[in-house]
């Protein structure tokens, strides 16, 4: 089929019976394109390209004539045109996530939740992630309660008497088939001592293992909260499919690097939580940029201005290692997903995505490998099948940055409009 041929199809897509929305509320969607930009499809640069969208969808990423005549057409040149980007550790609380697609991001995984709550607070968020229809909110998928034992990590956060604490003499095996007929969408489970003169109770080899094959007999992803170098040891020997974290005590050495590149696990980076709980003030003057400031909502402004306390309990996070194990972690050839652990103090949901991009090339990342890690690294791992990249058929979930991200990643706060479901978003708060 010739360029133009699909061109014609793609818009025809968008006639009277797509314009035709049911809500009076939704606005009336059109078919764009966006012409001249430096496009980064989720793995590699192309310059100079026109990408059509039409029907919430993209239609065609081509370079040559201009578009058929009648789209609205959007000045790429001197921009660059990134997929939707995609946070792959937050959690779902205090900020709405009609603030995240603001700031480029228009896709969330939720790493502990209470699935009840959230289905009052969001209704159907499953139907809503399948749905092209217009929404100002991020898609989620979450892993529901996390695997957890009595007095570890968890207790902490208050959380009700009916939480279903991993108990002596329990079946974990049971635990993940529980939290899946709840509605997780992938397992969390916590191996997490917090080093201190009194170390917590947490989950243990012979547990977190069970866990791990029943999640692989189920059909759904294994992931590990932990902070230790030497428990990412034996949960990479167990088969776990992700470490939520990266380990932050002291440098990996040769062995697990090699246990982690043999694995096929991936590994989720967190800077950005790290640095907040060491209140870096590098870290907390992102917040002050005239690119930011503008478009931060009120809960996004109280969880930018909180700090973790000094008392926190655990030893401080060794930042030389972190970015030690970022650096040969991806010279191993293990995947790397960008996560933030947002929202947590210092650390509101979404433009912490942005800042985490930066630290990760801060600890010895390309510009491209960071936003690879934000976009088609966990559409591939979390089986997210339309979105991620710039391709003909995937969801219109775009974000167009003035300047080169690609080069100088501290350009993508620049951002100059963001589409959701193939609709402009309103970026103002």
């Amino acid at each position: 089929m010739g360029r133009r041929t699909l061109l014609k199809a793609a818009v025809a897509g968008v006639g009277a019976a797509a314009l035709a929305v049911p809500a009076a509320a939704d606005p009336v969607r059109t078919a764009f394109a966006i012409r001249g930009a430096r496009v980064f499809d989720g793995e590699r640069v192309l310059d100079g390209l026109t990408v059509v969208c039409a029907g919430g969808r993209i239609a065609s990423v081509t370079r040559g004539p201009a578009p058929a005549a009648g789209l609205e057409e959007i000045d790429g040149r001197g921009r660059t045109l990134l997929p939707g980007l995609i946070d792959a550790h937050i959690h779902d609380h205090g900020i709405p996530r009609s603030d995240s697609p603001r700031f480029g991001v228009t896709t969330e995984l939720d790493m502990f939740n209470l699935i009840p709550r959230l289905r009052a607070d969001l209704g159907d968020y499953v139907a809503a992630r399948q749905s092209d229809r217009a929404t100002t909110a991020a898609d989620l998928w979450t892993a529901g309660a996390m695997i957890t034992v009595p007095g570890g990590h968890g207790s902490q956060l208050g959380l009700p008497k009916d939480f279903p604490w991993l108990r002596p003499g329990m079946s974990p095996a049971q635990h993940v088939d529980d939290r899946l007929a709840e509605g997780s969408d992938y397992i969390k489970f916590v191996v997490e001592p917090m080093v201190t003169s009194d170390p917590w109770p947490t989950i243990s080899p012979d547990q977190g293992s069970a866990i791990i094959r029943r999640a692989r007999e189920r059909g759904v992803l294994s992931l590990a909260h932990v902070s230790m170098a030497a428990d990412a040891r034996w949960l990479l020997r167990a088969g776990v499919d992700g470490l939520i974290h990266t380990p932050q005590d002291r440098g990996l050495n040769r062995e697990e690097l090699w246990l982690a590149a043999r694995s096929g696990a991936f590994v989720t980076s967190t800077l950005a939580i790290f640095h907040s709980l060491l209140n870096q003030p590098a870290y907390h003057r992102r917040y002050t940029d005239p690119r930011v400031t503008p478009y931060l909502s009120e809960k996004q402004r109280v969880f930018a201005d909180r700090r973790f306390p000094k008392d926190f309990p655990g030893d401080k996070p060794d930042l030389d290692a972190l970015n030690f194990n970022i650096r040969a972690l991806a010279k191993a050839g293990v995947p790397i997903l960008a996560g933030t652990d947002g929202a947590n103090p210092g650390l509101p949901n979404a433009i912490g995505l942005l800042f985490e991009l930066e630290l990760l090339v801060q600890a010895g990342l390309t510009p491209i490998a960071a936003l690879t890690a934000a976009t088609s690294a966990p559409a591939r791992h979390f089986g997210l099948r339309d979105r991620g990249r710039i391709r003909p058929g995937l969801r219109a979930d775009l974000v167009l940055v003035e300047g080169d991200p690609t080069e100088d990643i501290t350009a993508l706060p620049g951002i100059a409009a963001v589409w959701r479901n193939g609709f402009r978003i309103d970026r103002r708060p």
